[in-house]
C-alpha cells in the first residue's frame, strides 16, 4: 500500500512539474527573429527605458533637452543624437521652472533657428504643431513616503495621470527635470531611488516611450563628465538606468589650457558633454558647447534687454602646430615683423610687445600655455630658427625668431 501511494505522488508530483514553465530552456535562436534596437535617438534614448542627464548648476542642463526635444520632433540630429523618425511626439514635465520661462527659452531657440521675423518664426511653429507638450505645475512628484516609519515609497496620483496622459497622446519620449522634484525621499537612499526608477520605467514600459531623468551631478564631480557616478545620489539610478549623460561646466583649469588669455575670465560660458554609461552603443568622444547669448523680443520692467542663452557646438583649438588654420598667415606675421621694424623676440617674459609667444596669444588667440609649445614645435620642425641681432635700442644681441628660407612651402607641404 506504501508503494502504490507513493507511486501515486511521485505522478502527481510529476504532473505539476510538467505544467510549469521551465526554469532553464536551451538558448536558441535565428537571425531571422531579431529585431533592431528600439531607439527613439541612437545614443539618446530607448522605448521602454530610462536614460539620465546630470549636470553641474548653471550647465545648461535645462536647455539642453528643450534644443534636443525640438531638435528631435523635426527629426533633426543634436549633438550627436540622431532621432528616428520625423514625426516624434515629445512631452516635457518641468518641476522647477514656471511656463513663462519655459516659453522665453523656447522662443530663444526659435530666434536662434530663424531670426525675429513674426512669419518665420510662425512658420517654424507650424512645423512643430502637436509634436511638443508640457505638464503646467510645479507638483511631478511620482513618488512619495509612507505615512509611518517603516512604510515603503509609494507612487502618486500624479504618476498614474501621467502614464494615462503619455498612452493617450502617443508620446514617444518625455522629459522630467529636475529629478529631485519627483519624490519626496532622499537622494541617498538606495530604496527611495530604485522606488523612483521603477517609477519612470513603469512609464517608459507602459507607455512604450523614453524617459529621461534630468538631475544634478554631485559636488566632488568637478567638471567630469566621463564618469556615471558624478550624478548626485546613490548608484542605484544609474545602475538601472540605460543611458547617463553628464554635463558639466568648463572649469579654471580646463580654461587655462584651452582658452586664450583674453577670454579665461568667461570660461563659464562653455560646457562639456559625456555619455559615460551606453548600454546598447559604442560610448561617443565629449563635446565642447558654448552659451551664446540670444536677445529676446521682450523688455525688462527698467526697459532693458531681456537675454537667454542656447547652446551651440564649439570645436577645441587643435593642438596640432604643423595643421594649424593660422600657420600661414603667423609665418607671414613674423617675417612683416614689428610696426617699428624690429624682428619679434624669442623671449618668454619680460616686456611683452616684442615677444613672438605674445603675438601667437593677442592676435592669433592661443592660450600662453600653447603658444609657447607651438613655437617650440615650429623650431624642432624646421619652420623657424632662433638666431641674435642687434637691436636698433640696444647695444646687446637679442635672440629673435626668423622664418626660415623656403619655410612657407614646407609648411604648406606639411599641411598636405
Amino acid at each position: 500500500m506504501m508503494n502504490t501511494r507513493s507511486k501515486l505522488e511521485e505522478e502527481a508530483v510529476a504532473q505539476v512539474k510538467a505544467k510549469r514553465p521551465p526554469v532553464l530552456v536551451p538558448l536558441e535562436f535565428k537571425h531571422s527573429q531579431l529585431t533592431g534596437t528600439p531607439w527613439i535617438a541612437l545614443g539618446f534614448a530607448l522605448r521602454g527605458a530610462v536614460t539620465i542627464i546630470s549636470a553641474t548648476g548653471g550647465t545648461g542642463k535645462t536647455q539642453f533637452t528643450l534644443q534636443a526635444a525640438i531638435a528631435f520632433a523635426l527629426g533633426e540630429e543634436f549633438a550627436g543624437f540622431r532621432p528616428m523618425r520625423k514625426d516624434l511626439k515629445i512631452a516635457f514635465v518641468s518641476g522647477e521652472e514656471p511656463l513663462d520661462e519655459i516659453w522665453r527659452r523656447i522662443a530663444a531657440i526659435e530666434i536662434d533657428r530663424v531670426g525675429y521675423k513674426a512669419a518665420d518664426i510662425e512658420k517654424f511653429k507650424e512645423r512643430l504643431k502637436g509634436r511638443l507638450f508640457i505638464c503646467q505645475g510645479k507638483n511631478v512628484a511620482m513618488v512619495t513616503k509612507g505615512t509611518g516609519k517603516s512604510d515603503v515609497a509609494q507612487r502618486t496620483p500624479f504618476h498614474e495621470e501621467l502614464c494615462e496622459a503619455i498612452i493617450d497622446l502617443g508620446i514617444d519620449l518625455v522629459i522630467l527635470d529636475p529629478l529631485i522634484r519627483l519624490h519626496a525621499g532622499l537622494d541617498e537612499n538606495s530604496a527611495e531611488m530604485q522606488e523612483l526608477h521603477n517609477a519612470a520605467d513603469d512609464i517608459a514600459t507602459r507607455g512604450n516611450c523614453g524617459v529621461v531623468l534630468v538631475s544634478h551631478t554631485n559636488k566632488m564631480s568637478k567638471g567630469t563628465v566621463d564618469d556615471q557616478n558624478a550624478a548626485r545620489g546613490t548608484s542605484a539610478m544609474t545602475d538601472a538606468a540605460r543611458v547617463v549623460i553628464i554635463m558639466a561646466n568648463m572649469t579654471e583649469t580646463q580654461a587655462e589650457d584651452i582658452l586664450p588669455e583674453a577670454e579665461q575670465a568667461t570660461y563659464m560660458r562653455y560646457c562639456r558633454l559625456g555619455d559615460p554609461k551606453q548600454s546598447y552603443t559604442v560610448n561617443s568622444g565629449s563635446q565642447w558647447f558654448r552659451k551664446k547669448t540670444i536677445k529676446l523680443p521682450v523688455t525688462l520692467e527698467d526697459g532693458t534687454d531681456d537675454y537667454r542663452f542656447i547652446l551651440e557646438p564649439w570645436k577645441q583649438p587643435s593642438n596640432d602646430i604643423l595643421t594649424a588654420e593660422w600657420l600661414p598667415r603667423f609665418l607671414d606675421r613674423l617675417k612683416q615683423g614689428r610696426s617699428d621694424g624690429e624682428a619679434f623676440t624669442a623671449a618668454t617674459s619680460g616686456p611683452k610687445p616684442p615677444r613672438a609667444d605674445v603675438l601667437l596669444q593677442n592676435e592669433f588667440h592661443q592660450t600662453k600655455k600653447h603658444s609657447k609649445a607651438a613655437l617650440g614645435q615650429l623650431v624642432r620642425a624646421g619652420i623657424l630658427g632662433v638666431v641674435e641681432r642687434y637691436s636698433s635700442k640696444g647695444k646687446k644681441p637679442v635672440k629673435v625668431y626668423e622664418v626660415l628660407k623656403g619655410a612657407q612651402a614646407e609648411a604648406d607641404d606639411q599641411l598636405l
